[in-house]
């Protein structure tokens, strides 16, 4: 079995989670990669996904396990070799146990570009929709703004899950901005008072 690490950028952002799942399919029929197939009457490859990023979102930490008898590094080179822009591996291991990515995910950390400046302490956390108001702040880790960039670890798990979509809503509605861009730049696991990237617990 191998595991992986990828991204989703570009406008292959904009590809659902099965669409997504779908060319990444194709790319290893295309590069000739073996993968192992489930049994019964409609068999399909044993490849399986960390929890799906939102469509339009940006991202640089996708992970993915599939059955494979080749070598990690060859996987990524062949892979690589015949994926579309915007979906490439960074980093693949050989494992020989299957990955809990559900239970391993408890944090996700995001990078947003404003059209301009923001002042934190000015920042509305009630998110409002229809009939429904919540305050999404116990959901947020930690937020550090620098001029026109938010960057923040937000709840991304089984427990508790804060949708990127609420927060940008609710920077919206405080400052009137507009959102040039939003990246996933990590998945995170929290133990205790630490927090750790989950390729400690992946790649190491």
């Amino acid at each position: 079995m191998v595991i992986a690490k990828f991204n989703k950028i570009g406008a292959f952002a904009f590809n659902s989670y099965l669409d997504c799942r779908d060319v990444i399919v194709q790319t290893i029929r295309r590069a000739g990669i073996n993968v192992g197939y489930s049994q019964g009457f409609n068999p399909h490859e044993l490849i399986y996904f960390s929890p799906p990023t939102s469509l339009g979102i940006e991202s640089y930490c996708e992970y993915m396990y599939l059955v494979t008898d080749l070598d990690a590094n060859f996987f990524k080179e062949l892979f690589n070799n015949y994926s579309p822009y915007g979906l490439q591996i960074l980093k693949a291991k050989t494992i020989d146990k299957k990955p809990d990515f559900y239970n391993l995910i408890d944090l996700a950390k995001y990078k947003i570009i404003l059209s301009n400046e923001v002042d934190l302490a000015k920042i509305n956390f009630l998110y409002k929709d229809n009939e429904i108001e919540e305050d999404i702040s116990l959901k947020i880790h930690e937020m550090v703004i620098t001029n026109n960039e938010v960057e923040t670890i937000i709840a991304c798990g089984q427990k508790e899950n804060l949708k990127p979509s609420k927060l940008l809503k609710c920077l919206q509605n405080s400052f009137n901005v507009k959102i040039e861009k939003i990246e996933k730049t990590a998945l995170l696991k929290k133990e205790e008072n630490l927090i750790f990237d989950i390729d400690k617990f992946l790649f190491d």
